[in-house]
């Protein structure tokens, strides 16, 4: 069953990653300074892997800080992760966005991985609204998480 959900969403992901247009350049360098000076991403130790025009793929090391009492990563932290790679990948069109919702499947525990990967693709890039998928990865590439989060796009260029 996992391999089938990892086989049939690894085909999306790699088709919407070939896909992928080119973003603006200023945007682009713009939102890697955002993210690498927010603090709640740097103590959640999340770093941004690749970025493109609806698509941000990034990783979030796992420290012991992040485990809840079983051993596992957070189902928190795997949701901020999320809602974060999702909200850049929003921002990438040149303007700002927020979470007007957002919901996860946590299908397998994140543990014993070293980190966890998170790419997200567009759905669909609306004037207003905007919809993407997230789908969370451990260090062995299997799926274990899946989202879906919806923005609202505001009227803020993140170039000023």
């Amino acid at each position: 069953m996992i391999k089938q959900l990892r086989k049939g969403t690894n085909r999306h992901m790699k088709q919407t990653d070939n896909e992928k247009r080119q973003m603006d350049e200023t945007v682009r360098q713009t939102l890697l300074k955002f993210t690498q000076d927010n603090l709640y991403m740097r103590n959640l130790k999340i770093e941004i892997m690749n970025m493109g025009q609806g698509y941000v793929k990034a990783k979030m090391m796992v420290t012991k800080e992040i485990l809840n009492p079983y051993g596992s990563v957070h189902g928190g932290c795997l949701y901020s992760l999320a809602d974060i790679v999702t909200g850049v990948a929003a921002c990438t069109y040149g303007c700002y966005s927020s979470t007007i919702n957002g919901s996860m499947d946590y299908i397998l525990p994140a543990m014993d991985t070293a980190y966890i990967i998170c790419e997200s693709v567009q759905i669909r890039q609306g004037k207003h609204v905007s919809l993407y998928e997230a789908n969370l990865y451990d260090d062995k590439e299997q799926l274990i998480d899946k989202g879906s989060f919806s923005f609202y796009m505001m009227n803020r260029p993140v170039v000023s």
